[in-house]
């Protein structure tokens, strides 16, 4: 099992469809703003009813794993959602949208603490991971403290430097003093790679589960 492939087809969709409006912003085809604007809150709202439950129960097996997936990339999602929809100037940045990233952000660090410590869910958390780094821009020492030891951690299991290269993307961000998505993801990284390579895949035929 790859990381694309516990993706939830349903939050993927959505992925693709936020990663569609960013690319109208940027190639300048917007139509109207403020139907993007209302499609950008369409999505959220999808985000928002999505069940982990639901997911875990259509599986054949594993389904508490399957459930702590489901609402581990829920919340991350949701965070992708507004904060790089924010940085495109998509979506407002509102005190309402600011206190959902915080809820979102807080439920991630908790439900990552779960998860990054079972060895058949850990291996999937690193996207998850990064969206809590770069919620952590509005938090405290702590939640940033959590993301840098765990990539650090995910480095040494999965034998790779990636996660170490997120570690400094992620610190220099912290310090810079801008809170936008863009601004931390200035230019491609070997980690957000995931995204191309999972829209990809959201056809896919349906994997074994876990």
């Amino acid at each position: 099992m790859t990381p694309s492939q516990v993706w939830p087809p349903q939050l993927l969709a959505e992925v693709i469809k936020i990663t569609h409006l960013r690319l109208q912003v940027t190639r300048k085809r917007t139509g109207s703003l403020e139907r993007i604007s209302e499609e950008a809150y369409e999505i959220l709202d999808r985000i928002q009813g999505f069940s982990p439950e639901q997911l875990s129960e259509s599986k054949a097996s594993s389904r508490e794993d399957w459930a702590c997936i489901g609402n581990v990339y829920k919340s991350a999602v949701a965070l992708y959602c507004v904060l790089s929809l924010q940085s495109a100037a998509v979506l407002p940045e509102t005190p309402t949208l600011r206190a959902s990233c915080a809820a979102h952000g807080q439920h991630l660090q908790h439900l990552l603490s779960t998860s990054l410590s079972s060895p058949r869910t850990r291996m999937f958390m690193f996207w998850p991971l990064i969206l809590l780094g770069v919620e952590a821009v509005h938090g405290d020492a702590t939640t940033r403290d959590f993301v840098l030891k765990h990539l650090l951690e995910l480095s040494r299991v999965v034998g790779t430097s990636v996660p170490l290269t997120a570690q400094r993307v992620l610190a220099s961000f912290w310090a810079s003093g801008d809170q936008s998505w863009d601004a931390c993801f200035d230019r491609p990284y070997p980690f957000t790679t995931q995204i191309a390579v999972d829209v990809g895949r959201v056809y896919a035929p349906r994997q074994r589960d876990l």
